[in-house]
Parts: structure tokens; sequence; C-alpha cells
């Protein structure tokens, strides 16, 4: 899926600036942002039906070794199992940068940082790994945002969205923090030993996220959007085409 387009997907731990990277990148410099699988809409169904062969096997192994996967962490399968199928019916014919916040690497790291039996299972593992080989083939880079734990509580706390770590005993918040740092880190390990896609890393306590999506837009080849939206109209006025109020 590289060529023309190029995907990346945005990672971090709660609080680590993923959605406000996002928008940056969506606003300044005219990047798409891919949908998710929605398992309630109708028209996804069909690729919940394609997913039953792949995900069958991990209910069954779920079964096996209880507690089961939840209902949320098995559609972290089916996302993982059929978005790359999603992006190319939705979004094959845009070109440019797709952004992907909370794509496939997310889900992965939803299901490991979970903790069921089944994530220690020898067929959950191998299928991990067939689906990271997949996917470092299918995105063009990977961005994974961090900060230091005390920030992330503080920005945890102060959204209104609801967290885990929301508004709980800091140690509390500290240990679940940690748990999904460390399943990132499972992921992003396996990533990195296929040697692509491109591993990117900020700090978010020390870069804002204009500062992180200007030198996104560098090393991506991007301009602002107000560049690609006043082109045209210089083009116009060189070629003495624009339209002026006297002339209305």
């Amino acid at each position: 899926m590289s060529g023309e387009r190029q995907i990346i997907e945005i990672v971090g731990v709660a609080g680590s600036g993923k959605s406000t990277l996002t928008r940056a990148l969506r606003s300044d410099y005219g990047c798409g942002v891919a949908d998710s699988l929605h398992t309630r809409v109708p028209a996804h169904w069909p690729y919940v039906a394609h997913s039953l062969p792949r995900v069958l096997p991990i209910v069954a192994a779920s079964v096996r070794d209880r507690p089961l996967l939840s209902w949320n962490e098995l559609k972290f399968v089916v996302y993982v199992a059929e978005w790359d199928r999603f992006l190319r019916a939705e979004y094959g014919h845009q070109t440019g940068v797709l952004v992907l916040d909370q794509g496939p690497m997310f889900a992965l790291a939803c299901l490991l940082w979970g903790g069921k039996p089944i994530t220690r299972h020898a067929y959950f593992g191998t299928w991990v790994r067939r689906v990271i080989e997949h996917w470092s083939r299918e995105l063009d880079a990977i961005v994974l945002l961090d900060a230091p734990d005390d920030i992330l509580l503080v920005r945890i706390n102060a959204r209104e969205q609801g967290h885990d770590a929301k508004d709980v005993p800091a140690h509390e918040g500290l240990e679940l923090i940690g748990r999904h740092r460390e399943a990132y880190g499972r992921v992003l390990e396996l990533i990195e030993s296929a040697e692509s896609p491109r591993m990117l890393r900020y700090d978010t306590a020390t870069m804002s996220s204009a500062e992180i999506a200007g030198e996104l837009a560098e090393l991506l080849g991007l301009s602002r959007a107000q560049e690609l939206t006043e082109t045209p109209r210089a083009l116009n006025l060189i070629e003495g085409s624009a339209t002026t109020r006297q002339d209305a």
C-alpha cells in the first residue's frame, strides 16, 4: 500500500498525544485520517464474516485457556485481520498520507496488555508474528509517542475522555501505564526485527504536536494545507485569470 499513498500509524500509551498529533497532521498538512471498522455498522459486517476463519481458532484457544477474551478483545482480533481490506476498499483511491490513530499495532497491544492466558498460547504467538509481518509491509511508518509517567497521569486526569488510569490512586495509574507500555514494547520489538516500516519516536514532553507534525511533514514530503490551497490561486494570478473584486 505504498507508492503515491503513505500509511502511518500513530501509537503510544494514553496521554502521549496521539489524537492531538493526528489533528495537527489533518488540519495543518491535509493528511487523511482513516476510520475504523465498526462491528455495529451493517456495511462492515462482510469484513467481520470474512475474518471468521482466522478469528475462530483464537476463540477456541481462548475457551481452553480461560478466562475468555472479552467481546472488545475479540473485536481487536477482527480489526487486525480485516483492516487492510477495509483500507483498500475505503481509501484505495486516495493519494497522500493516510493516518491511523488506534490502528493495528494499537489493537495488538490492547490484546497483550489484557494479559489473558490465550496471549501466552503458542498459536496466539504465531498469529501475532504473522500479523506483524503482514503489517510491516503495509505501513510506511510508525510514530511512537511517549512522555514521563507523571506528565501522562496529569494529562489523563485533565481530559474529559474516560480511561482506566483516570481518577485512581497514582500507583494504580502508573502500574496500568507500565503494562500498556510493556505491551507496546513487545509489539514494536517484533516490528523492528522485521526491519520495516520506519520507526519514529518522539517525547511529547519536549516537543509540541505542531513541532512533531512539522518534522513528520518534512520526512514524508508534505506541504502545509494553506500552501496547497494557495498554489492554484498563485498560478491563476500568474496567468492573469484571477477574478478581482472589481471584475466581479
